[in-house]
């Protein structure tokens, strides 16, 4: 699936970080296709209170959002 927008730091939800303090953001499912979303490290978003979606843990969320705008 190809993303048909560009991708910014607005498409992203910051949320919890993961139990090491590592800060983690949440992008919604239908941004962004799997292989692209696997390939640069994103997982399964499990949780239920912002749906589908992916999550990445990320100090440097400009370097992920570089890589999937590339990818499309």
């Amino acid at each position: 699936m190809k993303n048909t927008l560009e991708l910014t730091a607005e498409n992203f939800h910051r949320i919890e970080s993961d139990v090491n303090g590592n800060p983690r953001y949440y992008l919604p499912i239908y941004l962004a296709g799997e292989p692209a979303v696997r390939k640069i490290g994103g997982v399964k978003y499990r949780g239920k209170k912002y749906g589908a979606g992916w999550v990445f843990q990320s100090y440097a969320l400009q370097g992920e959002i570089d890589a999937l705008n590339a990818s499309a």
